[in-house]
């Protein structure tokens, strides 16, 4: 869904990253043999689930977390919350999250360790296992595809949808056998990824040992041949030399990573000395998984995941280890790290970000709080609400404000913290901060109603321009008799810091508020005090983001104008400044194509449409500048000239949202099924607007069905600030002005 550019500027600088300290030196090579960690074998008897809903699932998963018995009691919680984990996972996959899908998919199975999966945490969820195992399946990761694929078949009926399952089984078996005609080296590796992949999702003990022993014949076989040192005749000597090397090289991290999956390093050093192959764990590497496997060592666990994180993205760059593996250790690692030192930072941030990225943030706060008991400093409570943040902007950027509610809500003893005596005014972000982003985020989902109090008390406590401005936006849709107070005040702050740019942007929303009132002397005033202000400065600013930023503002402010000749100069230059800046770049291209749309202006629609594409746009933004050129066209009657046909060949049917707009923008779905396909109030307004201009462009009057959107409570939507101005066009409310003749426009 396309949101206007305030909301969304904020929000992205309020992504902070993890600051994770220390690091494990560099180890060489491991070595085999695999043992099931010590809680024990898969359980053959049924249990009752228990019944894990969205309020309660973060306390119940950090009870998962904080313990390791064996306990009914436990494995009950845990199959309950692996139930709603997958639910959750499958809310990714319908927001078009297919990434996000498919991390939290991964997160469920990695909370059952060796001897904890149970066929009833999966019972009742086909429809995400058929999601995931067609996304691994497109990326080519057979063995996820096959573990996701066989425990699919078990839970569909017999017929068509098993015989679907079973094409997609028999593939596989096709491909695998494939991999067989090519040389020893490259089928043991093709036979070990499979097996890993299997191995990470479904930790049933026959595939543990199968994953241990195909990493030791793997490594022998590496051990034995000489690929790596022959002379290469041939692409398939080439390869086979290759992954010689690899087994050389990453063959022991790999043994580790398979135990450290389940928090177990005594089974890895148990299983590389008892296959002779002890050798190839480096003294460090040793040392390290002796102390762990010893005690609650926090200092051998922190290194571990220190290590295996780091490891996981060299993984990515130089194919020497299988990342998804490390990233298994790392995860194995930094749990059992948060069970040997749950009272500290250094204990708990680890884990956190892994619940963050692993589509469990709203648990991170929990990890955390039993942190900031015994030192609750400024730094210390800093750093925490950094992790929050982070992880309310990474849920609202996967559709999931829902999780993002909980996150926040189950951070309330963290921001009392921030607020207490000795810390309040040392604390960044601070708590107002904090609330003011989840108001954004309320906000930006059309939940004014939860948003206000969030965004007033945030203003209220710590008067920013960007909280002020968010309280003005929510005040002028309730048509609250405070707005224009409000916008003063944003714009009094904008002043006193020098900020022109902030000042002039309150005084255009100033005007725009008087416009839609009907107050021409008033709005004119304010107008041409936002244009002597962008003018400024334009002035004080000559390139870059800063420039863009501001050429856009003076485009829109000249439009309010009627100054056509000035808003396509300044977009131009907007264009301009903006070349080197992906961002400003896609913001200009959209408020231009906003513009286009607005005054049937067909040459800005193209040439917008064309930048977007030369720009490579994804389909969240491209799919709107393809449906404004064709809504331009259409109403002015004009073939289309292939554009828009190209933009929207360029969206994936997978893409959500923008694949639906696509779909009707083809007359493949009616307006009826778009409002249907809607799941959210920002997309059902979306489903109204676009309704309303294709019935326009067809030479109908839509005025009701703009004012619902103009009206409507999802206010950071760009759709609802064409529905305005389309409004204020045909209600003849904006007032006919002339640019002041003491401001000298570039």
């Amino acid at each position: 869904m396309l949101r206007s550019g305030r909301l969304a500027r904020v929000l992205n600088q309020l992504a902070p990253t993890l600051l994770l300290s220390g690091a494990l030196s560099a180890c060489g090579p491991a070595g085999p043999r695999m043992r099931t960690p010590a809680v024990g074998p898969t359980h053959a008897s049924s249990i009752a689930p228990r019944a894990v809903d969205d309020q309660a699932f973060a306390e119940q998963l950090y009870q998962v977390l904080v313990t390791s018995d064996d306990s009914p009691e436990r494995a009950s919680i845990l199959v309950g919350v692996v139930q709603r984990q997958l639910a959750h996972a499958k809310a990714r996959f319908d927001a078009g999250q297919r990434d996000a899908g498919l991390a939290a998919l991964t997160g469920a199975f990695y909370l059952m360790r060796a001897g904890e999966f149970r066929r009833e945490a999966i019972d009742g969820s086909a429809p995400v296992l058929r999601e995931g195992a067609a996304e691994v399946a497109r990326r080519g990761r057979d063995g996820y595809a096959f573990t996701l694929y066989g425990m699919l078949r078990e839970r569909v009926p017999a017929g068509s949808e098993q015989r679907e399952v079973d094409g997609h089984l028999d593939a596989m078996a096709r491909f695998s056998k494939a991999m067989h005609s090519k040389g020893p080296m490259q089928s043991a590796s093709a036979d070990l990824k499979a097996a890993i992949e299997r191995s990470l999702l479904d930790t049933s003990p026959g595939l543990l040992e199968a994953a241990r022993d195909r990493t030791v014949s793997w490594l022998r076989l590496a051990l034995e041949s000489n690929a790596a040192d022959s002379q290469i005749k041939s692409s398939a000597d080439r390869d086979e030399a290759f992954e010689a090397y690899r087994a050389l090289r990453g063959g022991g991290l790999t043994l580790v990573a398979l135990y450290l999956r389940h928090g177990d390093p005594r089974g890895a050093l148990e299983s590389a000395d008892h296959a002779e192959l002890g050798r190839i764990i480096t003294p460090d590497l040793r040392d390290r998984l002796s102390r762990a496997s010893e005690g609650s060592d926090a200092d051998a666990w922190n290194d571990l995941f220190q290590f295996f994180d780091s490891t996981q993205r060299l993984g990515r760059a130089d194919e020497i280890v299988d990342s998804d593996l490390m990233a298994a250790a790392a995860w194995g690692s930094a749990l059992e790290l948060f069970r040997s030192e749950p009272g500290s930072l250094r204990g708990t941030v680890p884990l956190a970000g892994e619940l963050i990225n692993h589509g469990m943030a709203e648990a991170a706060p929990l990890v955390l709080t039993p942190a900031l008991s015994k030192d609750a400093g400024a730094d210390n409570v800093s750093y925490a609400m950094n992790i929050v943040a982070k992880a309310l902007v990474s849920e609202d950027e996967l559709d999931q404000l829902a999780s993002a509610r909980r996150t926040f809500e189950h951070a309330q003893i963290i921001l009392a913290q921030a607020e207490s005596k000795a810390n309040i005014d040392k604390v960044q972000p601070s708590a107002a901060r904090l609330r003011y982003v989840m108001g954004a985020l309320e906000t930006r989902h059309g939940d004014l109603a939860r948003a206000l109090p969030l965004v007033r008390a945030a203003a209220g406590a710590e008067p920013s321009f960007d909280a002020l401005m968010t309280l003005a936006s929510i005040e002028r849709q309730q048509s609250s008799g405070e707005t224009i107070d409000t916008l003063e005040k944003a714009a009094d702050l904008a002043r006193g810091s020098g900020d022109a740019l902030a000042e002039s942007d309150a005084l255009n929303v100033e005007y725009e508020v008087y416009r839609d009132r009907g107050d021409s002397a008033h709005g004119a005033v304010a107008l041409n005090s936002a244009l002597a202000r962008v003018v400024d400065a334009l002035k004080a600013t000559h390139s870059g983001p800063g420039q863009a930023h501001a050429e856009r503002l003076l485009a829109r402010i000249l439009e309010h104008y009627g100054d056509t000749r000035g808003t396509r100069r300044a977009t131009e230059r907007a264009y301009e400044a903006s070349n080197n800046d992906p961002r400003q770049l896609t913001a200009t291209v959209l408020d231009a194509a906003r513009r286009a749309l607005t005054y049937s202006d067909l040459k800005a629609a193209r040439v917008a449409a064309q930048r977007a594409l030369q720009a490579g746009l994804g389909p969240d933004d491209l799919v709107y500048v393809a449906l404004w050129l064709q809504l331009v066209e259409r109403r002015l009657g004009v073939p289309s000239d292939g554009t828009a046909e190209e933009a929207f060949a360029a969206i994936d049917d997978n893409a959500g949202w923008p694949a639906k707009l696509r779909a009707w923008a083809r007359g493949r779905l009616s307006d009826q099924e778009l409002a249907a396909a809607a799941h959210d109030a920002s997309e059902r307004t979306e489903a109204v607007f676009y309704g309303a201009m294709a019935k326009l462009s067809g030479g109908h009057e839509m005025r009701g069905e703009l004012e619902q959107v103009a009206k409507s409570s999802t206010i950071d939507l760009v759709e609802v600030t064409i529905a305005r101005d389309l409004l204020a066009m045909r209600a003849h409310t904006a007032p006919d002005l002339k640019l002041p003749p003491n401001v000298v426009v570039p």
